[in-house]
């Protein structure tokens, strides 16, 4: 059976748990990375030897001439030559002095392909980490683990599995390393985002100046595959200073399937790496998010025409606008390029203003994208995209497009993130350059040199909140002005929906409750209520089985069709056209929708495309409800029943008034049973009536404790014989599952995914509908002179109850 990607990603966790605790995850993720790169390694290794042992059979080759030609390096063409030593077979039988061993197989591996120089040297199973080393037994466990999948292209539902893999495993790492995680890794929706921005093609050359693991030029080749073009014919290359974060990268690319990527380790301020006709190389498009407020250092600094803006203090931590000065310098004359900047580097003065002037007189900005805050791993300060394109069409000249979108984001525990929705927004915003107010705004340079070149997005384009409007007049003698609500009306109008379905005219100017409406939390029951807004919602989604009936033919016919960026686009084209004219949702939350419902899906359909319709995409749960109904409610049945027992019991042992948790325990039903039979004893051995009779009390509780407790035994058995029995009829079932069958749990599957996310848009929707009225209800329900009304009638019956006790005269 296929590896699925779930699979895969729970395994590599599974290998981190066995380090994690024992060191810091920045310290122990070389060696999840090292042992996947042996093990795959030395899988590939052992298919292709077999592949060659038999050639070599059928050429009439001798044993003696066979083995001599498989252990020639030369006789695996593009495959890694492993030798002995760092066979996988022999990596398993390692019993002592297992670092060492690990240490010498790495470096026999590397010895024995040249393409492989220093990458695997960074990896120390020996080495001490803090005030510990990792033990043979911890290395030997890990080994262990490791070997329960083999990791050859065939055992992986879609093609670059163990590179999907591996980013997850990658993601893993910097979300436990905190801010060292941003030193190696950039978050994948900021990748996406970039990536989609510039729209890498085949034949283009990509670079990264500062390519930490990777990510852009992985995301860039998915990208430009998944367009159903030749990613092979891409020129891919970076540059890094951390040695094990270069080694890092060049086994990640190694993973994907990307050999061939020119990977280098240097300071690339002060050495570039990639060079050409006796200058630093030019590339189609650079992608990048350099460390951010660094220093510099200009000694020995080679090509310094490559800063022909200018150069920032040596030591000032600001070394942003040299990373993007090299970066401009990098692009042929019709390149275009994408950085993560800090927005520090847009209104600074001093040489940054030097700088920022003759990079926006030579008209290089193509466009500044303020992002939302705490999207990185190693900084909280407030970060942007800028866009520079060397040939900008002749509408975008002397102009800069400004999209700020900081207030448009999901909330993470440590990091926030863009979610599709927002890049679906901010990249058709930028490839339309479409102006909407409070979020983007095309601004001639003209008004960028009045402003002295300050490029603060705020400046142009402020999506400050519109202040809350507030009616003085409602505040002191009540009502609900006409014109706040009114102002409402686009809101309303998405569920054809009027003010007045809890509102009622209380004079020509103001509104009021109506006399039905006594809670504020009644508010959401009435409006969801209301028929036209039930109408609105399943309009809705008679327009989603309409565009799933449309598209469902184009799933059906994915398996070995390369086109799911074609199916892609027209899928979204279609929701959009069919769900617009309902006009209560945007294009972008429309988009949203469809993205949401791909992002969760895609690598499902990867599968699909890869090897059809797989059993294994299909989860448990989705079987069991599907084919074992019956069985599932026999189950919920049982768990009824052990929670009646429960309670039943629990009855009993209540009756067991005089317990002291210090002195006994927990009143668990072993300690209690302990307690009666020990208190019971005690009675016996006094022959008075009055003990006799409560020992006899004590029994009979006893008796029925132990009873209950039998019955709860006997109906959890049978729960977990219920359980064990749907278990085996699902795993039975699944390998039984014919293709149709398998195809139309999917196809279900993934409707549902996509109804669920229309839901949650709709549901968003209606939400802001009952926010209003509760807002309105706050702001106006209670005036001020209803509180003065209030109080002065408290205050009179304070003083009554005062003069009732006869307070004022002194005699209370």
């Amino acid at each position: 059976m296929k590896i699925t990607l779930r699979q895969l990603e729970t395994h590599l966790f599974k290998a981190a748990d066995i380090l994690r605790g024992k060191m810091d995850p920045s310290e122990f993720k070389e060696y999840i990375f090292g042992m996947l790169f042996l093990k795959r390694t030395s899988d590939v290794f052992e298919v292709e030897r077999e592949r060659l042992k038999e050639r070599f059979n059928s050429q009439g080759f001798s044993e003696d001439q066979i083995n001599e030609l498989l252990e020639d390096p030369n006789s695996y063409g593009e495959t890694f030559f492993v030798p002995e030593r760092a066979r996988w077979h022999n990596i398993l039988n390692l019993k002592e002095d297992v670092g060492n061993q690990l240490n010498k197989a790495l470096a026999a591996l590397e010895e024995a392909n040249p393409e492989l120089e220093g990458v695997l040297k960074h990896i120390d199973f020996n080495a001490v980490k803090g005030k510990t080393r990792l033990k043979d037994q911890q290395l030997i466990d890990l080994i262990h683990h490791f070997n329960k999948y083999r990791l050859r292209d065939e055992d992986f539902e879609f093609p670059d599995l163990l590179g999907a893999a591996y980013e997850y495993l990658l993601k893993e790492f910097a979300d436990s390393a905190g801010k060292k995680g941003g030193e190696f890794y950039t978050p994948p929706h900021v990748k996406t985002l970039m990536v989609r921005l510039l729209k890498p093609q085949e034949g283009m050359t990509i670079y990264d100046p500062t390519v930490g693991s990777g990510g852009f030029l992985i995301e860039a080749y998915k990208y430009v595959e998944e367009q159903g073009q030749n990613p092979k014919n891409l020129g891919l290359y970076g540059q890094e200073l951390n040695g094990v974060t270069w080694s890092i990268c060049k086994m990640n690319m190694i993973l994907h399937g990307i050999p061939d990527a020119h990977i280098e380790n240097e300071d690339t301020l002060t050495t570039p790496m990639f060079r050409e006709n006796n200058y630093i190389k030019r590339f189609d498009i650079v992608l990048a998010n350099p460390p951010f407020s660094q220093n510099y250092s200009c000694a020995n600094m080679e090509f310094p025409e490559r800063f022909k803006y200018g150069f920032t203090p040596e030591n000032g931590k600001k070394a942003d606008l040299m990373f993007l000065q090299h970066m401009v310098a990098s692009l042929k004359d019709n390149g275009r390029m994408a950085t993560v900047m800090p927005h520090g580097v847009l209104f600074r003065g001093g040489q940054e203003k030097v700088i920022r002037e003759g990079i926006v007189r030579d008209d290089l900005i193509e466009a500044i994208i303020g992002l939302p805050p705490k999207l990185f791993y190693n900084t909280g300060i407030p970060a942007c995209i800028v866009v520079i394109n060397k040939n900008k069409p002749e509408n975008l000249k002397n102009k800069i497009f400004f999209i700020n979108a900081d207030r448009e984001y999901g909330e993470g525990r440590n990091q926030n993130y863009l979610r599709p929705e927002d890049i679906e927004k901010i990249v058709t915003v930028f490839e339309t350059k479409k102006e909407i107010p409070k979020y983007s705004r095309l601004v001639d340079i003209k008004e960028i040199e009045e402003n002295d070149f300050n490029l603060n997005i705020r400046r142009y384009v402020d999506n400050s909140p519109d202040p809350e409007p507030e009616d003085v007049h409602a505040h002191l003698v009540g009502g609900i002005p006409k014109k706040e609500v009114e102002s409402y009306k686009t809101q309303f109008d998405k569920f054809g929906l009027s003010f007045n379905i809890l509102l009622q005219s209380k004079n020509e100017d103001y509104l009021e409750f109506k006399e039905d409406v006594k809670e504020k939390s009644k508010m959401k029951e009435i409006v969801e209520n209301i028929d036209s807004l039930k109408a609105t919602i399943s309009r809705h989604n008679e327009k989603l089985k309409e565009w799933w009936n449309q598209v469902k033919r184009d799933i059906e016919s994915f398996y070995g069709n390369n086109n799911l960026w074609k199916f892609r686009n027209k899928a979204i084209d279609i929701l959009k056209e069919k769900l617009l004219p309902l006009k209560t949702l945007d294009e972008f939350k429309i988009a949203g929708i469809f993205v949401n419902w791909w992002e969760q899906l895609r690598y499902d359909f990867k599968t699909i495309v890869a090897t059809g319709w797989s059993k294994n995409l299909i989860e448990d749960e989705r079987i069991k409800e599907k084919f074992f109904k019956k069985e599932l409610d026999e189950i919920e049945e049982l768990e009824n029943k052990i929670a009646e027992a429960e309670g039943e019991l629990n009855e009993v042992l209540d009756e067991v008034e005089e317990w002291d948790e210090e002195e006994q325990g927990n009143k668990t039903v072993s300690n209690v049973k302990k307690y009666l039979k020990e208190t019971i004893k005690d009675l016996r051995t006094n022959l008075t009536e009055a003990s006799l009779k409560e020992a006899a009390r004590l029994e009979n509780l006893l008796s029925k404790i132990e009873a209950k407790e039998k019955k709860l035994k006997k109906i959890r058995q049978e729960f977990k014989r219920k359980e064990k029995e749907l278990e085996n009829k699902t795993t039975e079932k699944r390998e039984n599952l014919t293709e149709e069958e398998t195809k139309n749990l999917l196809l279900e599957k993934f409707y549902e995914v996509i109804e669920e996310q229309l839901n949650k848009y709709l549901n968003a929707e209606k939400k802001e509908i009952v926010k209003i009225f509760e807002k309105l209800w706050d702001k106006y329900k209670v005036s001020l002179n209803e509180l003065i009304e209030e109080r002065d009638k408290e205050v009179k019956k304070l003083n009554e109850f005062l003069n009732k006790l006869r307070y004022y005269d002194g005699r209370g």
